[in-house]
């Protein structure tokens, strides 16, 4: 498979302990039903992820996919938190990974570096990939393997659900794009449903083109570290109220 420069846009790789491996484009629908199934958060954001998706195969299975790398827009894409002389250059995200067990860890690091080969075929324009580690989870031990360089990480809100113990991020209770997520996110919080945790998440950008430039300095890796801490989440409740009122309104009468 080739695209329209006539570079492979595949990549097989050998190795001693997981056999010969095979990196390829796989489309989105694929790489979503992946994620949204076996992925820690069960989350895809349609509006910003799965640009380019690339799946893992034993070379030998090359239609049954065993995992995918999943590349999109960066949280917030007007942010110019890097300078570089082509006016069309961007930075994606890989938003999200997921390999079966039947691998290994060790084929994490295989897919992040051919899945970064292939991006540079595909498009020109991208100079460098972004991801966050989840401090939930570590602190992003696989990103210093695979040479992403390390820009410090800041504190996410998370919140436990204290009824179904679902983990949400603090950005549904604020962003009301999805009004009935938003309502059921607030009035859960009103009445008490959620305990609320401080996560660190560590930034991690790995450069495509030696001419980009992040504006925040690198830093030393860090030291190990994971977990969560409970903290306090003041909020004016009298204002949570009034907006929960109107989408409220306005929804209903969206309705009739």
């Amino acid at each position: 498979m080739t695209d329209s420069n006539s570079l492979p846009t595949e990549i097989y790789k050998e190795t001693s302990s997981l056999g010969r491996l095979l990196i390829k484009p796989v489309d989105k629908a694929t790489a979503k039903e992946m994620i949204v199934k076996n992925h820690y958060s069960h989350k895809w954001n349609d509006g910003g992820f799965g640009v380019y998706n690339f799946g893992i195969f034993r070379a030998d299975e090359p239609d049954r996919c065993l995992g995918v790398a999943v590349y999109g827009y960066m949280k917030n894409p007007k942010a110019r938190i890097f300078t570089h002389p082509n006016p069309k250059a961007w930075m994606c995200e890989l938003n999200r990974m997921w390999i079966d067990d039947e691998l290994g860890h060790n084929a994490e690091s295989i897919l992040i570096a051919a899945s970064i080969k292939l991006l540079r075929r595909l498009d020109p324009d991208l100079v460098a990939v972004q991801s966050f580690a989840d401090g939930r989870l570590g602190c992003g031990t696989i990103y210093k393997a695979a040479n992403f360089q390390y820009y410090g990480f800041h504190l996410t809100k998370f919140l436990r659900n204290r009824r179904s113990g679902e983990m949400v991020h603090e950005q549904i209770f604020t962003n009301s794009t999805s009004p009935s997520g938003f309502l059921r996110a607030n009035v859960g919080m009103l009445i008490g449903d959620f305990e609320v945790f401080h996560v660190k998440t560590y930034r991690y950008i790995y450069a495509l083109d030696k001419r980009f430039r992040c504006v925040k300095p690198q830093q030393p890796y860090p030291a190990y570290d994971k977990g969560m801490e409970a903290t306090e989440w003041k909020r004016d409740r009298s204002k949570m109220i009034e907006r929960c009122v109107g989408i409220l309104t306005k929804m209903a009468a969206d309705s009739v």
